[in-house]
């Protein structure tokens, strides 16, 4: 018979062995968001989406982005993924809206910690011009 004690212990050591996996994959893929982030900051999507007000589509940003769009027919459903990075890291928010016809759509908001990647605010200083230094080939032949 197993006692209640062994299971506890059993049952901690593999959520200690799944919290050491988790942390083991995000440092191996935390490069990833530093891309992702400075693909963000030179489409201006903090920018697009501080000067919406409020929350903005993704069809919104899309249309605002002309170029990018007409160049790639899957630019909605990219730009949407780099988006839901960007929340899971709290750097803009996310809520659902029903539309008319019944679907729903996601908007976007500027969470605080994202209103620090908004080019040309006075007020606050921007980490925006910052970004894209790591990915200069100067800065990854020192490495």
């Amino acid at each position: 018979m197993v006692s209640k004690e062994s299971h506890l212990k059993h049952s901690s050591h593999e959520e200690d062995d799944d919290e050491a996996f988790a942390y083991a994959l995000q440092l191996s893929t935390c490069h990833i968001f530093s891309i992702a982030l400075n693909a963000a900051v030179e489409l201006k999507l903090f920018v697009i989406v501080a000067g919406a007000g409020t929350v903005i589509s993704v069809a919104e940003i899309t249309f605002r982005l002309v170029p990018t769009a007409e160049a790639n027919p899957d630019a909605a459903a990219m730009l949407d993924r780099l988006l839901s990075l960007l929340v899971s890291h709290s750097l803009l928010t996310c809520s659902a809206h029903t539309l008319e016809d019944g679907s729903s759509e996601r908007l976007y908001g500027l969470a605080p910690a994202g209103k620090y990647f908004v080019e040309n605010d006075e007020e606050k200083g921007s980490l925006a011009p910052m970004v894209p230094l790591a990915f200069h080939r100067a800065t990854f032949g020192i490495m």
